[in-house]
């Protein structure tokens, strides 16, 4: 197994170039590199002899190609934005187990240490960056995967929504709402391609104008609906996610009227596609009431549809607008349907990854009498360390 770390470019005359396509093949083929964090958290990467090579953050399994170029290099590519990275390898002439992998930019170091046929590094100081490295993945790895719904790192994602409405309701068009919503992504994996989801959706509405008698009323800080999916999603050998579960709403607002004072439950289902180049895919559910204390009928088929572009440095183009359609409701009131376009960006703070984004949704369809016309949607999310 090798286990790689970081350390400054020691200046030293027992080091000497460990070269030979041959040699370098049999050093990095099959070898195992782990790196424990600073935070604690273990990240280990697999370079098989086939040329390929497998990246596990938490429980994200990020994939690799790697080869032997000439007789002195050894590249490696990510699968998402195919950025190569290409390392010489010296052999310390004095202690023949240690070995030192330097980047061809010149300054990034690895000292490592060969003890019967087990490695251990020379330095803990490692920490994740934007370029990566040999055992830990780079900000675009780390991006496109955030972008995947089956993903298996753990977010706290926290969602900032200002809208804007419209409608035939006198003053409609001056009606507005911010709302903040935290929803925690905790998967737990069942096997290596499938992971099972509790997530909340829960919303803070800090100001909503809603219908009320004369005109409208402004509301602040109170608590809406609490939202909630309970599902499975599996990644097939060619990139489709499939999988389903159940999707609902609790009755948990404390103003009547930002919310639906029912029970709701229903199927979700999700079919995706995930590729290099990003994903594109959608997430629905149907709801019905089942419980509560308004005596209206409830039949609401909605969602999310998605997509991701995965650019350079952790940069993603894309969005996903949630959609609704009330069976419920009279004719040109049930359908909502926005179009969304976004850019997020993954960075690196104090060794931990964050998600950082921006959408905006313009709707084509919203009820007539009153509904939503733009809104404008900013994302923080800090990825954690999962419990399990």
């Amino acid at each position: 197994m090798f286990v790689f770390s970081s350390t400054l470019l020691a200046q030293s005359a027992d080091w000497q170039p460990f070269v030979g396509a041959e040699q370098l093949a049999d050093l990095v083929g099959g070898a195992t590199v782990e790196i424990r964090m600073p935070s604690g958290d273990l990240i280990t990467a697999v370079y098989r002899e086939d040329g390929t090579g497998t990246i596990t953050a938490g429980n994200a399994k990020l994939q690799r190609t790697w080869e032997v170029v000439g007789d002195d290099q050894v590249c490696y590519q990510s699968t998402i934005d195919r950025e190569e990275n290409c390392y010489r390898f010296e052999q310390n002439i004095n202690t023949p187990g240690e070995f030192r992998a330097r980047h061809l930019d010149g300054e990034t170091v690895y000292d490592f240490r060969v003890v019967d046929g087990m490695i251990e590094p020379l330095d803990e100081d490692e920490r994740l960056s934007g370029s990566g490295s040999l055992a830990t993945p780079s900000v675009a790895e780390i991006a496109a995967e955030l972008s995947n719904p089956n993903t298996a790192l753990g977010t706290m994602n926290f969602l900032l929504d200002v809208t804007s409405f419209k409608g035939d309701l006198p003053g409609a068009g001056s009606a507005s709402a911010t709302k903040l919503t935290f929803q925690p992504g905790m998967p737990y994996p069942l096997t290596d391609t499938a992971n099972f989801f509790v997530r909340p959706l829960i919303p803070l509405v800090i100001k909503q104008d809603v219908p009320a008698a004369g005109g409208f009323a402004e509301k602040t800080f109170e608590l809406g609906d609490i939202g909630y999916d309970i599902a499975v999603f599996n990644t097939s050998s060619k990139g489709i996610i499939y999988g389903g579960g159940v999707a609902g709403l609790m009755p948990t607002a404390t103003d009547d009227a930002l919310g639906l004072d029912q029970w709701t439950l229903g199927p979700e289902v999700v079919l995706a596609i995930v590729r290099p180049w990003g994903t594109l895919g959608i997430i629905a559910s149907h709801q019905w009431d089942v419980a509560g204390d308004n005596k209206d009928d409830t039949s609401i088929t909605g969602g999310q549809y998605f997509y991701n572009l995965n650019l350079k440095a952790g940069w993603v183009v894309g969005a996903g607008p949630t959609f609704a359609y009330n069976h419920e409701a009279a004719s040109g009131n049930k359908m909502t349907l926005p179009l969304g376009i976004g850019l997020t960006k993954t960075a690196i703070l104090n060794g931990k990854p964050w998600k950082f984004g921006v959408q905006y949704w313009y709707y084509v369809e919203t009820p007539e009498l009153f509904g939503p016309q733009h809104a404008v949607r900013f994302q923080v999310s800090p990825v954690v360390r999962l419990p399990w």
